[in-house]
């Protein structure tokens, strides 16, 4: 590899020093087939830092035209010591034309607006062969399309199909589409309200349903309109009517629920269960019915057919709401209605019935070898 020759910027003098040899800087159009090297004070002017900064080689070709300037990115930044070091690739705009091709260096930093030239050199392009006229050369200046795009980093699937961009001095036709699949997560149900308008009454707010719904593209990869994982949450109201119409008296009684119009509502409907059967007396003895139930509320038991040694004992025995009430009786005499005085006790155990008759007192007793008939009920 041939030793590297570099054109020396002198900081103080502003003066660009080229060795021996490295005037040339090619033949007529040229593009991209040489590459000149530059060394130059990391820190020139005012203390402004090149490797903080922007620097451009500004070219004025050989035709002398306005139309023949042009500005050239510095390349390769790098910094050693007190020095820097860059290089120039040179274009095809840079030798369109033979003769004496002016240039500077421009260092521009970053963020402010203060600028730091080098005066101009000169180099040469030789005479050579080229099958487009230089006029034709200077209206195409891709060169100078090239440098003004050259910072644009968009692809294909960044620009909307059917548009187009240039990029870095190459035309990009668009590829990026809607054509994706739209997908909601429901990330929150709640009870809320809204203000509406009631004829003949005035304003008031109608219980509803609000979903906060996460949406998001299906193919976040793909490349589209919204492109990327892009989120929009959005917030409905639905009506609460299509939830159900069901009433309290629709409801067991004791269980709450939310209406048709988002309002709690306590139902009202009694749901029964009932159980009958037959037992017969065992006088004073404690008498257990398994009722079959999971539990009784109200419990109903009548002597059927009393015998005729029956002197006495109970006819009828009525438990409801906690409380034990009937009628004990005499074969040929009548009977009395009985509460506190001349009965027992009854004992619930869930479905388990149990009647106790009261010590001492034999009017009390479920009378021994008599037939009863019971009927309970559960809640």
């Amino acid at each position: 590899m041939a030793e590297i020759k570099y054109l020396e910027i002198n900081a103080d003098d502003r003066s660009i020093i080229i060795p021996a040899g490295e005037n040339l800087l090619g033949v007529e159009n040229d593009n991209e087939g040489a590459r000149k090297y530059f060394i130059c004070p990391k820190i020139v002017g005012d203390n402004i830092d090149l490797t903080k900064s922007d620097v451009y080689i500004n070219v004025q070709n050989a035709s002398g035209e306005k139309s023949g300037k042009d500005r050239y990115p510095a390349q390769n930044m790098t910094a050693s010591g007190d020095n820097v070091t860059f290089e120039w690739v040179l274009e095809r705009k840079v030798t369109s034309h033979k003769g004496s091709v002016r240039f500077a260096v421009c260092v521009r930093e970053k963020g402010t607006e203060r600028e730091w030239h080098t005066t101009f050199a000169t180099g040469n392009a030789l005479e050579g062969e080229e099958l487009f006229e230089p006029a034709e050369l200077e209206v195409r200046g891709q060169d100078f399309i090239g440098i003004l795009t050259s910072d644009a980093n968009a692809d294909a699937n960044s620009i909307e199909s059917g548009k187009s961009a240039y990029v870095n001095g190459k035309k990009i036709e668009g590829a990026l589409t809607s054509k994706n699949e739209i997908k909601a997560v429901t990330k929150k149900t709640e009870l809320s309200s809204t203000p509406i308008i009631i004829p003949n009454y005035g304003q008031s707010t109608m219980p509803v349903l609000k979903h906060t719904i996460e949406v998001s593209l299906a193919d976040t990869s793909k490349p589209v309109l919204l492109k990327g994982d892009i989120k929009k949450t959005v917030v409905y109201n639905e009506a609460g009517s299509i939830y159900g119409d069901a009433k309290a008296s629709d409801v067991r009684v004791g269980k709450t629920f939310t209406s048709s119009n988002g309002v709690k509502i306590t139902g009202t409907l009694v749901t029964s269960e009932v159980k009958y059967g037959t037992i017969t007396g065992k006088g004073m003895n404690s008498q257990a019915i398994e009722t079959g139930l999971s539990n009784v509320s109200r419990f109903i038991m009548a002597r059927k057919f009393p015998s005729s040694n029956a002197k006495h004992g109970i006819l009828s025995l009525v438990y409801k709401d906690g409380k034990l009430s009937g009628i004990a009786g005499f074969i040929g005499v009548g009977y009395n209605s009985v509460d506190n005085h001349s009965i027992g006790t009854v004992a619930i155990n869930k479905g388990t019935i149990t009647y106790t008759p009261k010590t001492d007192e034999e009017m009390s007793a479920l009378t021994e070898g008599d037939t009863y008939d019971w009927i309970a009920i559960g809640e």
